[in-house]
């Protein structure tokens, strides 16, 4: 038996996982990444990459690389209803054709727009910027047996072929998904409604332009009798998934053969001399569960691994690379010794409302799409969309037809990518929920810094990219007693400031009230881009050094 010592270490090397290697990185923190398979899984699975995901993936250098493998964004406007692929139409959400105020929201929200992008794609791009940053060491072919938290550091029990070993480490990430050991294995319950339904994802390869070139979907759903389900296009070209219901008590993936699957795409389509290539198959559960605690001792859960919803929003992967991105710069505060221990409690207290909130409103959108052919009741539906009876089917296309557009918020829900809040400024409980489209800017403490176009050395560039691996402090060009006390205070801490008119101008004249920053005034940014502190808090220097102080005093009063 070996022993090797690291600051963390990540169990899983999914997206989430490397996001989480990959922000400890640039705050100059090395981690070792244990993977139980070979590499990336080929298997697309997810494709939504939201607006929030997109900054994230811009502030880390990876968002060209996704763009290049992202289908054109003319698909992403699109979600189609039809009877089969090459028959007839049923209806359909353009979101391109929205309300202008909403289109106009959501360009001025964000330097990103959502994207769709395979998660096999997202995960090498991911895997390529650890690789090339070099802070993380990745051990493929490595089964995690078991953890242990002695209290001082974590103890990791790998296997990698014949061999065990064991690791040690200051703190250990389990992002090793929703069918992950270790959440079990600390005791960690989870909580939820029940199981939502069963599905089953068959992975292909077709020609599908003569359907798709001229009329471009994000989401094809075929509602018939004999093989209903949600065509996905994860390229724009040849790579599909489709997604139809699974019973797992009368039936196994062992049922489904590359035949059958071929032909079952091939009714689904229309048409039976379709040449289709079966890449893979596998069945998975749709469930909304939370786990009850995101940490145990110096084990923290992330990804899948601490929630699971109903794809239904795209929220999944996209919750979990924010949870990487809060977990991964609390984690390196404390490593680097900048903030105290207790900071690493906010990560659950801070992440945990957002998946319940997430997993809240993709149930929501799973039972409204009910009343769209898209649940239990497709059969009955689907039966009365073929109806010998003419009326009977017309009445069922009517009915169909109205349900469609409905559908509308849980295809462009702007403000729960990005509108969620930490801490105070969040709403409580009992409050309404907020709604998932009107997105709001806002300057509060807990909220993403809102984005401005600024220039910075004759380049244009978002409020966003002057944001670093540690805090950022945005002053209007009268507040240099802000600038001041922030120097005195954060002498130990990575961070910078930004004089507005001495380093940045705004690009339309207007200044950047937008920001919650007058003239006199100025704002605080945390390094995973959410504001810490603004002068509209209080109006003198000791407010600022309050707000540090939550972080730091604890380590100063420690050393």
């Amino acid at each position: 038996m070996t022993v090797t010592d690291t600051p963390v270490l990540i169990v899983g090397a999914g997206p989430v996982g490397l996001a989480t290697a990959l922000v400890l990185g640039r705050h100059g923190v090395r981690s070792v990444v244990c993977e139980r398979y070979s590499g990336v899984n080929p298997h697309p699975r997810a494709h939504v990459v939201n607006t929030r995901s997109m900054e994230l993936l811009r502030a880390w250098g990876v968002t060209d690389a996704v763009l290049r493998d992202a289908v054109d964004p003319q698909w992403t406007h699109n979600i189609r209803w039809k009877q089969t692929l090459s028959g007839r139409d049923l209806g359909r959400i353009n979101l391109a054709d929205g309300p202008g105020e909403d289109i106009l929201r959501r360009i001025d929200a964000s330097p990103e727009v959502l994207t769709s992008c395979a998660q096999d794609r997202v995960q090498q791009h991911l895997l390529d910027a650890v690789l090339a940053q070099g802070m993380a060491t990745l051990r493929y072919d490595t089964t995690v047996l078991d953890v242990t938290d002695r209290g001082g550091d974590v103890e990791v029990a790998v296997e990698s072929g014949q061999r065990q070993e064991t690791l040690r480490a200051r703190y250990a990430v389990a992002a090793d998904g929703a069918t992950g050991v270790i959440r079990d294995a600390l005791g960690i319950g989870l909580e939820g409604p029940p199981v939502l339904g069963h599905q089953l994802n068959i992975y292909f390869h077709a020609d599908l332009s003569p359907w798709t070139s001229r009329d471009p979907a994000l989401l094809i759903w075929a509602i018939n009798s004999v093989s209903p389900g949600v065509f996905i296009g994860m390229d724009g070209d040849r790579r599909w998934t489709f997604q139809r219901s699974f019973d797992p008590a009368t039936e196994s993936p062992a049922d489904y053969p590359p035949e059958r699957c071929a032909q079952i795409i091939r009714d689904a389509v229309g048409v039976d001399e379709l040449d289709v290539e079966i890449r893979a198959v596998g069945p998975w559960t749709m469930a909304a569960r939370t786990a009850k605690h995101y940490r145990s001792g110096r084990v923290f859960l992330t990804g899948d691994a601490a929630h699971q919803f109903p794809p239904t929003g795209g929220l999944g992967m996209n919750t979990g690379l924010a949870d990487a991105d809060n977990l991964a710069w609390k984690l390196a505060a404390v490593i680097n010794g900048w903030a105290p221990e207790d900071l690493l409690d906010s990560y659950e207290s801070e992440r945990r409302p957002v998946a319940l909130d997430n997993a809240r409103h993709s149930v929501g959108n799973a039972l409204k799409m009910a009343d769209a052919g898209i649940g239990p009741d497709t059969g009955d539906i689907a039966a009365r969309l073929e109806s010998p009876d003419p009326e009977v089917a017309a009445e069922a296309r009517r009915r169909l037809a109205a349900a469609i557009p409905v559908q509308r918020p849980h295809f462009d829900a702007l403000n729960q990518e990005i509108g969620y809040v930490y801490g105070p400024g969040r709403p409580e409980a009992t409050d309404a929920p907020p709604s998932a489209t009107d997105f709001r800017p806002s300057a509060v403490r807990g909220a993403r810094l809102p984005h401005a176009w600024v220039e910075r050395a004759d380049a244009r560039v978002s409020t966003l990219d002057l944001l670093i691996p540690g805090f950022t402090l945005i002053v209007g060009p009268a507040g240099g007693v802000w600038a001041d006390a922030f120097a005195a205070v954060a002498e130990s801490v990575p961070s910078h400031t930004v004089v507005v008119g001495r380093d940045i101008v705004s690009t339309d004249g207007t200044g950047l009230e937008q920001l919650g920053i007058p003239a006199d005034g100025a704002v605080l940014v945390r390094p995973d881009g959410h504001i810490a502190w603004s002068s509209a808090e209080g109006t003198c220097e000791d407010s600022l050094s309050a707000a540090l102080y939550e972080l730091l005093t604890a380590t100063r009063a420690a050393a």
